[in-house]
């Protein structure tokens, strides 16, 4: 292995002066960090960050503890957005994957200290209240898709209600004034906040309730599990409601949906209007016509709390993140 003596001695210039280029210090005079970082090149030095660990001060080592976050495909992008930032800032990003047991988040933030890391984001699967480990207080901590049972860490949340109000915006603009929804289970936040969001619009532009129908088609057990009534609760509401538009929970339930609206032998974006949320994965585009959706600001969460770790703030803020209205050709 090449050492920082090695690139000193090949540079010209002193083994201070190597380790001041690696570690970024903008005092080096522009000369020698030229001919550092030609040697470095030429002789393939890769720093060794461990060593360097234990000299600093300062790990620059921030963390995600994902809490079931790989189960769920768009939810890698708040991994991605936090990633960003940290390269941008010449951080290193430790990433954990956790479940919801206190023997995986202990073993998780047992991690963390050992590697005296300075930031830690919290990340959750879907938008919801959890309980942090008062272990976690010991570190710069902030959530990302979900929020503390009690005011005592910041957060960065999606905005459900806005998402809401988006989309039946938008279908009420292209001309749908008999609109369905069909929720998600309406014990979960994001439930409730699209449905405030949907009846919001519809207020906003004077449209009767009366031409708005709403309801849950996923629906929780008692022993924690869901079950779907997506194609029965469908193809009802299109028999006895009439809507000319339905907007779905999320995009799964749309592509069950799109059956129920074929084997009526109607059209997709021409006999009826269909939009979701969520953007999941390759849904929307695999779907014919591409499904309209709303995108879950799963990236900027990422980029918003790894710049807020590294900005050093403090206030307990919870902060919401707009969603984006992906157009195509559904309504």
């Amino acid at each position: 292995m090449v050492t920082i003596k090695q690139v000193a001695v090949h540079a010209g210039v002193s083994f201070k002066t190597v380790s001041r280029v690696v570690n970024n210090d903008p005092t080096v005079k522009n000369i020698n960090r030229e001919k550092v970082l030609k040697a470095i090149k030429e002789l393939d030095y890769r720093p060794n960050r461990a060593a360097s660990l234990t000299r600093r001060k300062n790990s620059n080592i921030y963390a995600i503890i994902a809490d079931e976050l790989l189960s769920v495909p768009y939810t890698f992008d708040i991994i991605r957005g936090a990633q960003e930032i940290a390269w941008q800032k010449n951080k290193e990003l430790l990433i954990l994957n956790v479940n919801e047991t206190q023997a995986s988040i202990d073993r998780a933030i047992k991690s963390l200290l050992e590697y005296r890391v300075e930031g830690v984001i919290y990340s959750a699967m879907y938008h919801r209240q959890v309980a942090i480990a008062d272990e976690l207080k010991k570190i710069p901590t902030i959530l990302a898709n979900c929020f503390p049972a009690s005011n005592n860490f910041p957060c960065v949340v999606p905005d459900e209600q806005q998402a809401g109000e988006d989309i039946t915006d938008a279908l009420i603009r292209k001309g749908y004034r008999r609109i369905a929804f069909l929720n998600l289970n309406e014990h979960i936040i994001a439930a409730k906040g699209r449905k405030l969001g949907v009846i919001n619009s519809f207020k906003k532009h004077g449209l009767p309730l009366d031409d708005l129908h709403i309801e849950s088609v996923i629906i929780g057990q008692d022993d924690g599990s869901e079950i779907s009534t997506s194609r029965e609760s469908a193809a009802r509401v299109i028999d006895e409601f009439k809507p000319d538009a339905i907007i779905c929970g999320q995009d799964p339930m749309a592509l069950e949906i799109y059956f129920v609206v074929h084997d009526k032998g109607m059209i997709v974006g021409k006999d009826i209007g269909i939009a979701s949320f969520d953007d999941w994965g390759s849904i929307p585009q695999l779907l014919q016509p591409n499904l309209t959706t709303m995108a879950l600001p799963h990236h900027a969460m990422g980029r918003w709390a790894m710049e807020y770790l590294i900005e050093q703030r403090t206030d307990i803020v919870h902060h919401s993140l707009p969603f984006k209205l992906i157009a195509r050709d559904s309504f």
